[in-house]
């Protein structure tokens, strides 16, 4: 009876530690596809200001899904560059996006969400002068795409001030 329960107390620490490294493994995996959905987020930031359309362009998705601020929705990369372009030679030609909090969530091992809230300063109104600087909530919607996270959707928010 000894010896079964010797076996068996093996076995059982054998499983636990194969549990343990599989949850270790899966743990280091989230972690890093958290940074990988971060560096999107981020590079997201850093093409907008360097108003690098052509490197905003390549965070999504071919058949991405964007809706600006005030509601309007382009379908694809290729619209999605050019309506970001038409703004940023008006505008946003010397605007600064700051992108504060983000979280991250993972629907799926594939598949995460990004909300950042984000600040915009130096806009250009219609008439030239510098427009009030903006605050709002940034929603991406990612997918590993080959190996990569692109941006699939992106639903973007103005957080209206009370009273406003």
């Amino acid at each position: 009876m000894r010896m079964f329960s010797m076996k068996y107390l093996f076995a059982l620490g054998a499983l636990l530690s194969l549990g343990v490294t599989s949850a270790s493994v899966a743990m280091d995996k989230q972690i890093n596809d958290e940074v990988g959905v971060n560096a999107v987020v981020h590079a997201f930031e850093d093409a907008w200001n360097r108003h690098d359309m052509d490197a905003l362009a390549v965070l999504f998705a071919t058949d991405a899904d964007f809706v600006n601020v005030i509601g309007m929705r382009w379908v694809g990369r290729d619209a999605i560059k050019q309506h970001h372009a038409a703004s940023h030679a008006t505008i946003f030609k010397s605007s600064t996006l700051k992108i504060g909090d983000t979280t991250v969530r993972f629907l799926k091992t594939d598949v995460a969400t990004a909300r950042s809230v984000w600040t915009l300063s130096g806009i250009t109104s219609e008439t030239g002068q510098l427009a009030p600087t903006r605050t709002g909530i940034l929603t991406h919607v990612l997918a590993r795409i080959d190996g990569h996270w692109q941006i699939v959707l992106t639903q973007n928010t103005d957080i209206a001030k009370p009273g406003g």
